[in-house]
């Protein structure tokens, strides 16, 4: 019996481990790196832990309900943060408490800049502007 193809999701998700792994690469992250995710969708975090994983970085999740103090403790040893948009308030209340805060990629509506979600995205499509080949 042969083989079908899967048929692709209308709604596929940019979150997929081997995009997580280029776009963490091309931003730096390597071997001993932490990357700490305040990510609410567990696929999105599982995506986001495996791609780390895959070029040696660590990962720490954190609660959105954690006390100031300890999120201050846990981004003094980041590399850089994934957060959504959404939990925001609760990022907010490390400012301050550290002399440098890591790097920030925002996930989801809300962020006007570093859209972690729009960058896989982006990398994910082709290139819509080339020309098309004659046939």
């Amino acid at each position: 019996m042969p083989l079908r193809p899967v048929p692709e999701a209308e709604h596929s998700s940019p979150f997929v481990p081997g995009a997580c792994a280029k776009w963490a690469r091309d931003e730096g992250i390597s071997f001993g790196d932490m990357a700490v995710l305040m990510v609410a969708d567990p696929l999105e975090a599982a995506a986001l832990r495996q791609g780390f994983a895959w070029v040696g970085a660590r990962t720490k999740d954190l609660d959105p309900g954690i006390d100031a103090p300890e999120l201050a403790l846990i981004l003094s040893g980041a590399s850089i943060a994934i957060v959504d948009s959404a939990l925001a308030p609760s990022y907010a209340r490390a400012l301050g408490r550290l002399d440098r805060l890591p790097p920030v990629w925002w996930n989801g509506p809300g962020a006007d800049f570093a859209r972690l979600d729009l960058a896989l995205a982006e990398a994910a499509e082709p290139d819509l502007r080339s020309p098309a080949l004659p046939c």
